[in-house]
C-alpha cells in the first residue's frame, strides 16, 4: 500500500505506506494535539491520500507546517525517525522526507481555495 500527498501546484508525493506512516506518528508525537491535524493524518493513512489542494486555509497551512518542520528536525537529526537502526531503511526514510521537504518549500501561498505557488517577485 501507498500513500500520496497532494500538492496544489499539481505535484504529488507518492510513498510507501510505512514512510507516511512514520511521518503522521512523529508529526502527532512532536506537533502537538491539534485533533483536526491528526484526524486528516489519520484519515489520509486510510485513504491512501492526503489532499492538500483541497484543503481550507487554516487546517492547510498547520499540516504544512507540521510536515516541513518534522521532516527538517528529522533531516537535522532532532528527531530519530525510521529504525535508526537500520541504516538502510533509515537512509530510504531519510532519502524520501528531502524530496517531500522539496515539495513543501514550494507550497508558499493559500489563495482559500487551495494552496497555490506565488510566482517571483517584481
Amino acid at each position: 500500500m501507498s500513500v500520496i500527498i497532494v500538492f496544489p501546484n499539481g505535484a504529488g508525493w507518492f510513498k510507501a505506506n510505512w514512510v507516511f506512516r512514520q511521518l503522521a506518528v512523529d508529526v502527532s508525537k512532536y506537533c502537538g494535539s491539534d485533533s483536526d491535524l491528526n484526524e486528516e493524518l489519520e484519515a489520509a493513512q486510510a485513504l491512501g491520500a492526503l489532499f492538500l489542494d483541497r484543503m481550507e486555509r487554516p487546517l492547510g497551512s498547520r499540516i504544512v507546517e507540521s510536515l516541513r518542520s518534522v521532516a527538517q528536525d528529522t533531516l537535522d537529526g532532532r528527531i530519530d525517525g525510521w529504525r535508526k537502526t537500520d541504516k538502510r531503511e533509515h537512509q530510504i526514510y531519510r532519502e524520501c522526507l528531502a524530496e517531500l521537504l522539496s515539495l513543501l518549500k514550494q507550497q508558499q501561498g493559500f489563495d482559500g481555495h487551495g494552496f497555490h505557488r506565488t510566482g517571483p517577485k517584481m
